[in-house]
């Protein structure tokens, strides 16, 4: 985990997130000033979503026929190139709002390779004993930038303004850009492509299939993926107005509790590593059982400082579960295979959690918020069946 290249490709990447989500500050920002309309504001997660989305699926084309230092290096690349081309039509003003979120697809499409190519380097550059302390040192960090860069993006939007915010994404793309030109070439042993393009598109869910234990863990992220989206902005935004029945302000301190929870227990796994990687077969049942049973109270609870604390648990066994997850998915399959897998796992991900936005935006038109959640508790401890078919493995 001390080795250059380790650090090469964590600094890389963390400057490319904080880029990234001060970029997104920056488009809602601009896209709301230049429309004044909500819809248009939402239309840039759905936007950026669907990109993502479709790169997931586009992925395997491009793991067989590039190394894949070349492939996160040059994506990042595109995206420091596509973002100049957006500043040009800002200081220029010869854009309209279609061409901004044209440009923010074309971004959003490069970024969806990245998480699954950093992921699928890490096996590559720790030892294995290490990789659940690398995969909890990773989340610290991914977490702590996550936590603090949208405050700090809000803050530098209200003094730089849109136009100078953009600049120092651009800055920060480089210099992930730089890193990434850093780090080592892997060895692949798929680049040469013998398979017609429709038969390559599958590869990943091929793997999965033919890996003992893995479409239980696909289980376990598509169940979660859809009783997740309780979690988003919408619907807590109502849980607060509804139910707490306290100010906008109460919304941002359940989003901060989770967030330290998240960091708190990926910081545990990063210094307790062997304890969890000893004991990870009996960590993840208990979990689940965990975070269901927070949701269900989360879901009746009318007490502000009660949903602060459940938040901040269901945050830190949620985080236990995924580096678990995480490192188990890491094992199971030769390292050169992980870029297809990961990207599998991003396109199931990615299509469920949007699908399953749109579904309980549906479901709060007819039902209670407490209920929503409830049935996301129910759906969240079906998860305990795919965990018991997988719990064998863990033990090895």
């Amino acid at each position: 985990m001390h080795s250059n290249a380790f650090r090469n490709l964590w600094f890389g990447q963390s400057l490319a997130n904080m880029g990234d989500i001060f970029y997104i500050v920056g488009l809602i920002s601009l896209v709301y000033n230049m429309t004044g309309s909500a819809v248009y504001m939402t239309a840039v997660p759905l936007v950026i979503t669907f990109s993502r989305f479709i790169s997931s699926m586009a992925a395997p084309l491009l793991l067989n026929r590039t190394q894949m230092k070349s492939l996160i290096a040059y994506s990042q690349m595109g995206k420091t190139f596509f973002l100049c081309v957006f500043l040009l039509m800002m200081v220029l003003g010869s854009g309209n709002v279609w061409m901004y979120l044209s440009c923010a697809s074309i971004i959003s499409f490069l970024d969806g390779w990245a998480l699954p190519a950093r992921n699928a380097y890490v096996p590559f550059l720790v030892k294995r004993e290490e990789l659940m302390g690398a995969n909890g040192f990773l989340s610290t960090v991914d977490q702590t930038i996550q936590f603090s860069s949208w405050a700090l993006g809000g803050i530098l939007l209200a003094v730089l303004n849109a136009t100078n915010l953009f600049i120092v994404v651009i800055l920060l793309f480089l210099a992930s850009t730089f890193y990434m030109l850093k780090l080592p070439v892997i060895p692949s042993s798929t680049l040469e492509v013998r398979k017609i393009w429709w038969q390559e598109l599958g590869e990943g869910w091929s793997q999965v299939k033919s890996r003992k234990g893995l479409v239980p863990v696909f289980w376990i992220y598509g169940l979660e993926s859809i009783s997740g989206t309780v979690w988003i902005a919408a619907v807590l935004y109502l849980y607060v107005d509804l139910l707490l029945q306290r100010g906008e302000e109460w919304w941002g301190f359940i989003n901060s509790s989770f967030f330290v929870g998240l960091v708190l227990a990926s910081y545990l796994i990063f210094k307790l590593h062997g304890i969890f990687s000893k004991h990870r077969h009996k960590w993840l049942p208990f979990c689940m059982i965990v975070t269901s049973g927070v949701t269900l109270v989360f879901a009746w609870n009318k007490i502000a400082v009660m949903a602060l604390i459940l938040s901040f648990v269901f945050g830190l066994f949620d985080q236990i579960k995924n580096v678990v997850l995480q490192t188990y998915l890491q094992e199971s399959a030769p390292p050169e295979e992980l870029g297809k897998i990961y990207a599998a796992q991003g396109a199931l991900t990615t299509l469920l959690f949007g699908l399953s936005s749109v579904g309980v935006g549906l479901l709060l038109e007819v039902m209670s918020v407490s209920m929503v959640f409830t049935w996301s508790a129910l759906l969240l401890l079906t998860t305990l069946i795919p965990v018991k078919l997988l719990q064998k493995n863990l033990n090895t």
